[in-house]
């Protein structure tokens, strides 16, 4: 092949090349430093297409939308020396991209800067407020106060803070063992005294109930002895109706009743004089 065809061919591959190495697109989701040797030669906020000198300067694409970070989970002392363990995160964007190269560098960097400014004013602000009142009470104004403090002390790294919450407050582990133990000791408690009012409550029931059916009983038994009493007077005086009318037929009926109470039992044995008054309906029959 001709040496200068080949020169040729170099030349615009070497010309492709560097064009395609002299531009870049930045997303409208993102900010872009072009740096030379490290410094920054210009700052980019606007999606688009843009030149660069190839092999010389640099790309550093950041991201404009709004980022998410958890921090460790810290144990923080209260006023009231109460003990707590905090669990928070934050969301937060990069609002100047030059400061935030200068100061900070890297996403890494800028994690562990912001972690560490998060955890050290929630331990000052949560320091001067009891337990009740970051675990229950003015929750808000104390969210208020620390974002306002973060927010002046990322401020100068380039970085916009724009939320800071605590995600979770527990106790220590020791602290919440302690705190089961007396919350079961009280339910124990608690449940004792329920049981002892519900057999208290249960004998009162059953008392009542047994006085009822005593009552009951003595009522029945009564009012069973007095009918019985009334039916005995009517029974008698029955008889004596009876008597007063027929003597004869009185004593006939009153011996039918003895012969039919003494000889109920077919297994029943009498041995009697026959001429016994107690026989004498009978002799009367057989004599007839």
């Amino acid at each position: 092949m001709n040496p200068v065809k080949i020169v040729a061919l170099l030349v615009v591959a070497l010309g492709g090349i560097a064009a395609s190495q002299s531009l870049f697109v930045v997303d409208e989701t993102e900010k872009a430093l072009v740096l030379s040797l490290g410094k920054i030669d210009r700052q980019i906020a606007e999606p688009g297409l843009y030149v660069r000198v190839p092999f010389y300067q640099q790309v550093l694409k950041l991201e404009r939308r709004i980022l998410e970070s958890d921090s460790e989970a810290e144990e923080i002392v209260a006023r009231d020396k109460k003990r707590l363990v905090v669990d928070s995160f934050t969301r937060w964007r990069i609002a100047d991209a030059a400061e935030f190269y200068q100061s900070v560098g890297s996403y890494a960097r800028a994690l562990t800067r912001l972690e560490s400014i998060v955890n050290s004013v929630n331990k000052e602000v949560l320091a001067q407020s009891n337990l009740q009142d970051i675990i229950s009470g003015d929750r808000e104004a104390l969210m208020a106060n620390i974002l306002k403090r973060v927010r002046e002390q990322t401020a100068k790294l380039g970085i916009d803070v724009v939320d800071v919450r605590i995600k979770r407050t527990d106790l220590p582990k020791a602290n919440s063992d302690a705190v089961f133990r007396r919350m079961r000791a009280e339910r124990d408690k608690e449940a004792r005294e329920i049981r002892a009012q519900g057999t208290e409550e249960s004998d009162k029931i059953r008392a009542d109930a047994d006085r009822q059916v005593t009552i009951l009983l003595a009522t029945a038994r009564k009012k069973g002895e007095q009918m019985r009493g009334e039916g005995d007077a009517l029974a008698i005086k029955a008889y004596a109706d009876a008597y007063q009318k027929d003597p004869a037929f009185y004593g006939f009926t009153r011996s039918l009743e003895a012969y039919r109470n003494s000889l109920k039992n077919p297994d029943t044995l009498l041995v009697l004089d026959p001429n016994v008054d107690f026989l004498q309906h009978f002799n009367k029959v057989k004599a007839e």
